[in-house]
């Protein structure tokens, strides 16, 4: 079964399942010197957008313009950049397509590398001090479980997370108040 290659438009698609085109791929890759394995680049780009969507959606702000009906994550509705700036709900930043061109370079280079699988190694711990709790997972030398860490990444959607806020980088974890 072939599925169809989808690209987001600003309009919310349903069944969009990449960020941008080939040809903007293309242009990015070319403006940043990158060498560029041959591969199947569409096929890149959908992972590439299936990671960035995974790793990232729960710091994106705003909330999705057509909701569940639209393929991917932007869209959004209510989204302010760390400036202030609202951005237009039916506009895909260039920060996403960007991060995108970036994640296709390393899926081109080496598939399934953004979303690799990975074995537990590691157990919960928890903290509690007074009514504030905190959760996370620990490794046997004590850093937490290891995660795919995209730096470059971080750096270029810095503008849309939360300040100081990493998609992969730092501890991973949750607080509880209560």
């Amino acid at each position: 079964m072939n599925l169809t290659f989808t690209v987001e438009d600003g309009s919310g698609v349903a069944g969009a399942n990449s960020y941008t085109t080939e040809d903007v791929f293309d242009d990015y890759t070319d403006l940043h010197a990158y060498a560029v394995t041959v591969g199947d680049t569409e096929a890149a780009l959908v992972r590439a957008s299936t990671a960035l969507d995974g790793t990232y959606r729960h710091l994106y702000p705003g909330t999705r313009t057509n909701g569940r009906d639209q393929g991917l994550d932007w869209p959004r509705t209510g989204a302010v950049d760390m400036n202030g700036v609202t951005i237009p709900d039916d506009e895909i930043p260039q920060e996403i397509i960007d991060a995108t061109c970036e994640l296709a370079l390393r899926e081109l280079n080496s598939p399934g590398s953004t979303l690799p699988d990975t074995a537990a190694s590691g157990q919960a711990k928890r903290l509690k001090a007074g009514s504030v709790e905190i959760e996370f997972w620990a490794t046997s030398s004590g850093g937490t479980a290891p995660l795919p860490s995209f730096s470059n990444i971080d750096a270029i959607l810095g503008s849309l997370l939360p300040i100081g806020v990493g998609g992969t980088s730092g501890m991973q974890g949750t607080a509880t108040r209560g």
